[in-house]
């Protein structure tokens, strides 16, 4: 079987960190020889330039342009550098390239995505009534449009509470002017609606998986948060083992029938121990290099779904005790090729092809 050429999206990793480079670092020890696309929405994003990372990077416009835009641009792309699979890594883009997997299947871009029901029912501001359904609880919710609704929902529910962006960014706040101020910044970036959350006290757990599109899973990774970011991200973290966990987490992929890439996050509460669904997520989480180091690759695994007949065999069971921790390293860059992607990206999205180069790096970055 060829080499396979694959398109990842999301390669920051820098504090907050996005799921592609973790993928491209999974694949390199399955597929050494794997030629692997980068798709930047950023000529920041540090995956770019780190040792190990994409064969070639190319820029894309951000997914507010819309599907017609996006497919254009990977037209153009797969013209200049063919690639076979593609694996989405952002929320935003993943809502998009969900209508349009027809098209990618035309294009023979094969990609393991849900349908547009499914995305939705799993949804931030769905959840509710999905877990209801599952019998799962999650911390009470309000919906709000504006800032005058948040500030009501914050009087319904009580302080402290999580508000969200639709997509991205959770904070806590502890009273009316803290939430004003929260939900004015996240309709600004995210739009709405905004999600409000009763505060659940407790241990944070993320669950990461691959479904087969059937109702079951082909491996999961259970791990509970031990260090926090001043933004609410794992900063460490360690596998465990519980039943109930599991159990409750195969149920929700169960109902949803989900394919591909999904992260759970959960919080077993501090009072009862009983766990609480906070979030489902359909991608990768910027930890998936974790598991791959401990035996259970999972960005691996898709790719063997994507260009196998046939569903590969299971992960194997991750052992509880391993742990891992967030290290910032530095990542040296040339300055001549960044004014050279930041000139370039206007006229890049438009169509030019001019190759941007660099003698310190094997990676290439096509506009």
């Amino acid at each position: 079987m060829n080499a396979p050429r694959i398109a990842v999206s999301g390669l920051h990793r820098g504090e907050n960190p996005q799921p592609g480079a973790g993928i491209v670092r999974s694949l390199r020890r399955r597929f050494p020889d794997a030629f692997i696309v980068g798709l930047s929405y950023d000529v920041m994003e540090s995956g770019i330039y780190v040792e190990g990372g994409p064969d070639e990077v190319h820029l894309m416009p951000f997914p507010t342009a819309g599907g017609a835009a996006l497919l254009d641009r990977l037209d153009a792309i797969r013209k200049r550098t063919p690639f076979d699979f593609f694996i989405p890594t952002l929320d935003a883009e993943i809502e998009v390239f969900v209508s349009l997997t027809e098209q990618l299947e035309q294009r023979g871009i094969k990609t393991c995505l849900p349908s547009v029901d499914v995305l939705k029912r799993r949804a931030k501001q769905n959840l509710p009534a999905f877990a209801d359904k599952c019998g799962v609880r999650i911390p009470e919710t309000r919906l709000a449009s504006d800032v005058v609704n948040a500030c009501r929902a914050g009087d319904e529910l009580g302080y402290p509470l999580v508000v969200k962006g639709p997509y991205y960014e959770a904070k806590i706040v502890h009273n009316v002017a803290q939430l004003s101020a929260a939900a004015t910044h996240l309709l600004s970036e995210w739009g709405s609606p905004l999600i409000l959350q009763r505060f659940v006290s407790g241990s944070e757990f993320n669950v990461l998986g691959v479904g087969d599109g059937t109702g079951n899973w082909l491996g999961h990774c259970c791990l509970r948060k031990t260090q926090l970011s001043d933004k609410g991200k794992g900063l460490s973290g360690i596998t465990v083992t519980d039943p109930r966990l599991s159990e409750l987490c195969a149920g929700l992929i169960r109902e949803l029938k989900w394919p591909g890439p999904f992260e759970i996050e959960l919080i077993r509460e501090e009072l009862i121990g009983d766990y609480v669904l906070v979030e489902i997520n359909p991608r990768f989480p910027a930890w998936v290099d974790f598991p791959s180091m401990i035996g259970a690759n999972f960005a691996a695994l898709l790719v063997d779904m994507l260009r196998l007949d046939h569903l590969p065999a299971s992960l194997p069971a991750c052992a509880p005790g391993s742990f891992y921790i967030r290290h910032q390293i530095e990542v040296v860059g040339d300055i001549n090729r960044y004014a050279d992607l930041l000139k370039s990206e206007s006229g890049a999205l438009a169509g030019l092809i001019d190759d941007v180069t660099t003698p310190a790096s094997t990676t290439k970055v096509l506009p």
